[in-house]
């Protein structure tokens, strides 16, 4: 990887965000938080930028059926840790985007944490609308070009604090009905309980992220 790729993306990620505030008002706009990796990284970049009205994005926890405890508690600890409010909204991402913008209609814009990796994410414009049979909105993918070294690079080198399933081996989080810790970051250990390599370890994550989600 060139030297200044990771600087290069930054870079662009921060310009994805100030168009979507030149195009938008803050108060239009909000985080679709999860309490995931990528998430997280997009709300450091906001909260640590000198974007005008940057922080003033809403942001929003859509909670699956079945959380962890420890997403729970992450939450609340990205609360405390960047002085923000998080709404909580429950439900599947399409019935949750239904009621957000049901009970706040000034509501134009999602900001999201797509990968180009993840699913049904390859095609993503950085400016896209919603498809057909959604609730219309403008999606903005600041992060659509990094990696998921890029965002474990970004969380280690600045210090992000980031939930505790990741240390313990779980490396895509969804709910506890299908989430298990990634195989391919088992050790192997005879006679004792198995234990599992933090995700930053992960090699090829790229291909191997999603490998404990059922």
């Amino acid at each position: 990887m060139p030297p200044n790729t990771s600087n290069l993306i930054h870079h662009f990620s921060l310009q994805i965000i100030a168009q979507a505030l030149d195009r938008f008002r803050a108060d239009e706009i909000f985080i679709s938080f999860n309490g995931g990796k990528d998430c997280t990284v997009l709300l450091d970049l906001i909260h640590s930028s000198n974007l005008k009205d940057a922080k003033r994005i809403k942001c929003i926890y859509v909670r699956p059926q079945n959380p962890f405890t420890e997403i729970e508690e992450f939450v609340e600890q990205c609360r405390q840790h960047y002085g923000i409010t998080i709404a909580t909204v429950d439900g599947g991402i399409k019935a949750a985007l239904e009621l957000i913008c049901r009970d706040d209609p000034v509501i134009k814009a999602c900001i999201m944490g797509s990968r180009r990796s993840d699913p049904y994410c390859e095609r993503l414009a950085p400016f896209q609308e919603t498809d057909a049979g959604w609730t219309p909105l403008m999606r903005i993918n600041p992060l659509l070009e990094w990696t998921c070294e890029d965002i474990w690079s970004y969380i280690r080198e600045h210090n992000v604090p980031y939930c505790a399933l990741y240390d313990r081996g779980y490396t895509s989080i969804g709910d506890r009905t299908n989430t298990i810790p990634n195989p391919h970051l088992r050790v192997e250990m005879d006679g004792e309980e198995e234990t599992y390599l933090p995700a930053y370890a992960l090699q090829h994550a790229d291909k191997y992220e999603r490998a404990g989600r059922l």
